[in-house]
């Protein structure tokens, strides 16, 4: 915070100046100590930095270097000053200090994460908010970071499994646009000027080749609608529940990774705010809030509120017919034995290692896929293209 000030010193001269300091109370104990009589006190307004959504590394970061500093025996404002030193982003650094000079102000750690809800995960704030309470924050900041490290890991782990089918899908597209467009064209008119009779596969592919090149101006904006069109649909309520249901319901391999990401999404998650103190009925309501899927929001709030009204975890699952069997049994299995968290563990385990080998199986089978589907296209285009020019040889050798 900056002040501008007026004052007298100790001759009674007047004194003008600025300073810089967490609070109007440190600046005026440092005047006084100057030897300054303050007369006016004025806080100067400077522009608030703009806060971006904070990157899962930032968080990371932010978690695991606050949890080594505060086992060290350091003060959370002490810890705080420490990090912000070693930040290079200019909006995060900003972050860090203005979390510090809220704190400064009175508030707790938690208290002050809680006026950056849009730019931080809400299950973060709510398990550092336990950490406090129960005085364990360093260990539960330490098992959020190896938290949100695995979340990461996973998010990229499906997001490379997609990138190869991305990148050889877009190559087969701009090729048959390229062959639509400049390759087709020429043969046409060659087959025009001969007046050769074309085969249906020919006219079909000369039919496409025509609708590109003539009314190209229109499908264009018609393509663009559509996907505005569709990710505007895809977030509203209804349009999201659909295309969620749609996902979770897929039937193939896709689907089957799909099922397997969200169920190893809740397993982590319900252990480690279990492990961190949070109530079930806390746990299960933060745990709808990330679960990425709008069908199982529903199914997990509905969870909540059974197993508010007391009937066990193991029983509200089976009654939703939405988690596989052999989950609901092991959830089953740690109610009865107090150990529920360690059970979680286990099925993260499990679902983690089905994942890995459903990811391996569909890369290894989709090579072979796409290298089908593209030499079913070319020997169409080709087949459709050289057929005219048997008739072509029959013309001129007149048999």
């Amino acid at each position: 915070m900056k002040f501008k000030y007026l004052g007298r010193d100790r001759e009674g001269n007047p004194v003008r100046g600025e300073i810089e300091v967490d609070s109007i109370y440190e600046a005026r104990n440092i005047l006084l100590g100057r030897g300054i009589y303050i007369i006016e006190f004025k806080e100067i307004k400077t522009k608030e930095p703009i806060l971006r959504r904070l990157k899962i590394e930032e968080i990371i970061f932010l978690s695991r270097q606050l949890s080594l500093l505060l086992r060290s025996g350091l003060t959370i404002v002490l810890a705080l000053d420490i990090i912000q030193e070693n930040i290079k982003s200019k909006s995060f650094k900003n972050f860090v200090i203005k979390i510090r000079e809220n704190i400064l102000g009175g508030e707790s750690f938690s208290e002050a994460l809680s006026h950056y809800r849009k730019i931080l995960p809400v299950l973060f704030i709510e398990v550092v908010r336990v950490g406090e309470v129960t005085g364990n924050l360093d260990s539960v900041l330490l098992r959020l970071s190896d938290f949100l490290e695995k979340e990461e890991e996973l998010r990229r782990k499906v997001k490379n499994a997609l990138i190869y089918p991305e990148i050889v899908a877009g190559v087969i597209i701009i090729a048959i646009i390229f062959l639509l467009i400049s390759v087709v064209p020429i043969f046409v008119n060659l087959y025009r000027g001969a007046g050769v009779k074309l085969p249906l596969p020919t006219k079909i592919l000369i039919s496409i080749s025509s609708f590109l090149t003539n009314y190209w101006y229109i499908i264009i904006p018609i393509l663009i609608i559509l996907y505005f069109s569709f990710m505007f649909y895809s977030k509203t309520k209804t349009g999201k529940k659909k295309i969620d249901k749609f996902l979770f319901n897929l039937p193939t391999i896709i689907g089957k990774i799909y099922r397997e990401n969200i169920f190893l999404r809740v397993s982590h998650t319900l252990e480690i705010l279990i492990r961190s103190g949070i109530t079930l009925g806390g746990s299960f309501e933060l745990i709808s809030r990330v679960s990425g899927n709008e069908v199982i929001r529903e199914s997990l709030l509905r969870t909540r509120e059974k197993i508010m009204q007391g009937q066990t975890i193991s029983k509200a699952l089976s009654d939703e017919g939405i988690f596989p069997l052999l989950f609901i049994r092991m959830i089953s299995v740690g109610e009865a034995g107090g150990n529920l968290e360690d059970v979680l563990q286990e099925m993260e385990r499990y679902f983690e290692s089905e994942l890995d080998n459903d990811i391996k199986k569909f890369t290894a089978l989709l090579e072979p896929a796409l290298t089908i589907i593209l030499g079913i296209i070319v020997a169409f285009v080709a087949f459709s293209i050289y057929l005219p020019m048997f008739d072509m040889a029959r013309l001129i050798t007149g048999k």
